[in-house]
């Protein structure tokens, strides 16, 4: 690589994971468990204990009671609340609290049988702290996520949903592939608090930097939102949204950062692209921050997306796998897209549940598989309906150990042969580590992409899929690494919530058609648990960078995979 290839990779990687110039930062959720916490703690007629509480059957205190770093067992009776700040709670047959129950930062066990007065609030989060002239204070969260590389504080004021505010962004798109290159985004946002609601406006012209970069479409797009909503918590917003983008196929693989980073640093490409270019009108009813239905009808056209040559650190001399052909034509959507969210923190999550379930109804006219076909395809009219749903659970078993699962299924649900934009398929870094991304040949039949490997590119065919992965994780507790949310950005993602990591992974894809009993099942059948592939796998968790190795159980002759990722694995 020349002098000014390695500059340009250096300014383009800065860009990949830079945060905007502008735009609004988002802090995790602050819930009322950590302020009620703080609040009895702090109040001078509390009960303070520090370390271990224990309270016998024959033992009763008076008053409000708060315990930092405990555990807490109660068999006895306590006529005030009880405050559990990172510490377990453990209520003993015919245990009495005489008002609430708060325990944030670590588990409760035997709430059934004993009696509270008042309500219980669990969080299963840990508190960050420290302590100014014997008075607790909260630490503030880092902005945004864990991720390390948007760790950097913002160099003026985070706006609240709740301010007004205007501004002319200049961006990148925080993704890197082997079509665009780095995406650029160029224009203004406005974000407009009112007494009936919110006005929010983006507006950005697009500019893809992989060669070469020509007065066309191939270089410059567009993508264009904008929504009126009425009311604040429980609200309805109208919105549409013009656009002319470069979309990734099975986009909730991976994070765009971290696919962008692999494309960018080690010449691996984790998806496939096709051209939209378009419109559509939405309605998205609101709950708050936890939840929201959006409704929306769109026309739009699809192309296939040829890949370029964009820089990349290690192995750029080597050619970039081809973009798979994709169908092309014009296409009508009906989407309806549920969404729950009710973790702690996007970027550490250690409780609650994420939801995202979708469906889709699409009619229009395509040209199937036009690069993929021995003779010039014909448009055919197209007709079908498609479903996703991929749900997480995340379980604080104490306060430094946790058990997550996550199930993900979706495919064809009636009509027409999906189109290449919507197949699916497993594999890879972020499904199953335990085998490679889009190099099944070891893998008979092959079920990861219902033979994709046998075509250029390697692209998904299976018309379903089904996924499930578990890990168990615990934390090193090692004082000695760094605090992310007061230590300097540039540092690596080494932080206190270092963990190790044990998981599993089983899933398969499928064709819908007559049976065959291995590649092709019924419309109304599910393939055998046995013809699933699994593996299972081991690594460290440094907060955001990861280091993991996984081996298939289900096919002996798969190696074992060592695997760097820079986010969380769900």
């Amino acid at each position: 690589m020349t002098r000014t290839r390695q500059l340009a990779a250096i300014v383009l990687g800065g860009l990949i994971l830079a945060r905007p110039t502008s735009g609004q930062a988002r802090d995790g959720r602050a819930g009322s468990a950590p302020a009620a916490a703080i609040a009895t703690y702090n109040d001078a007629r509390t009960t303070r204990v520090s370390g271990v509480l224990t309270v016998g059957a024959d033992r009763t205190i008076e008053g409000d009671v708060a315990v930092l770093n405990g555990p807490v067992t109660v068999a006895g009776r306590i006529t005030g609340s009880l405050v559990a700040i990172n510490a377990d709670v453990r209520l003993a047959p015919g245990a009495s609290i005489g008002r609430v129950l708060i325990v944030v930062g670590g588990t409760i066990t035997g709430r059934e049988a004993a009696a509270v007065g008042g309500e219980v609030t669990h969080q299963a989060e840990l508190l960050r702290y420290h302590v100014v002239d014997e008075r607790l204070v909260a630490d503030d969260e880092p902005s945004l996520d864990d991720s390390w590389w948007k760790r950097r504080p913002p160099r003026r004021p985070v706006r609240q949903d709740d301010r007004s505010w205007r501004d002319w962004t200049f961006t990148s798109a925080h993704t890197y592939n082997r079509v665009e290159g780095l995406p650029i985004l160029v224009g203004p946002r406005i974000h407009q608090i009112t007494g009936w609601g919110r006005f929010t406006l983006d507006a950005f012209g697009v500019v893809r930097t992989a060669g070469p970069v020509q007065w066309d479409r191939g270089t410059l797009g567009h993508d264009v939102t904008s929504e009126v909503q009425l009311g604040t918590k429980l609200a309805i917003g109208i919105g549409g949204r013009t656009f002319d983008v470069v979309d990734g196929v099975e986009d909730w693989q991976m994070d765009d950062g971290e696919a962008g980073l692999a494309a960018f640093a080690l010449h691996r490409d984790f998806r496939d692209y096709y051209r939209r270019h378009g419109g559509l009108g939405l309605v998205r009813l609101h709950a708050g921050r936890d939840a929201d239905l959006t409704m929306s009808l769109g026309d739009e056209r699809w192309e296939s997306a040829r890949e370029r040559d964009p820089i990349s650190v290690i192995r750029g001399n080597e050619a970039w796998r081809v973009n798979p052909a994709m169908d092309e034509g014009t296409m009508h959507l009906a989407i309806a897209r549920l969404r729950v969210d009710t973790r702690r923190r996007e970027g550490s999550p250690w409780g609650g549940w994420f939801l995202n379930a979708e469906w889709e109804r699409g009619t229009g006219t395509l040209a199937r598989n036009p690069r993929l076909l021995s003779i010039l395809p014909r448009p055919d009219g197209v007709q079908y309906a498609r479903g996703f749903v991929d749900v997480r659970r995340y379980n604080r078993l104490a306060p430094n150990a946790a058990l997550n699962v996550r199930f993900v299924a979706g495919g064809w649900l009636s009509g027409d042969q999906l189109p290449m934009q919507r197949r699916l398929s497993v594999g890879g870094p972020a499904t199953l580590p335990g085998y490679d991304f889009r190099r099944a040949w070891r893998v008979d039949p092959d079920v990861l992409t219902c033979g994709g490997t046998t075509l250029p590119g390697a692209p998904a065919l299976c018309d379903r899929m089904m996924l499930v992965q578990a890990e168990y994780r615990g934390d090193f507790g090692i004082g000695w690494m760094r605090n992310d949310a007061r230590d300097d950005w540039w540092r690596p993602g080494f932080n206190r919530r270092a963990s190790w990591v044990l998981f599993a992974d089983a899933g398969r894809g499928w064709r819908i058609g007559p049976s065959d009993g291995t590649l092709t099942y019924g419309s109304t059948s599910l393939p055998a648990l046995s013809t699933f592939r699994t593996d299972l796998g081991a690594g460290v968790d440094f907060g955001s960078m990861g280091i993991y190795l996984a081996k298939s159980t289900s096919t002996a002759r798969e190696p074992v995979n060592v695997l760097l990722r820079a986010q969380h694995r769900f």
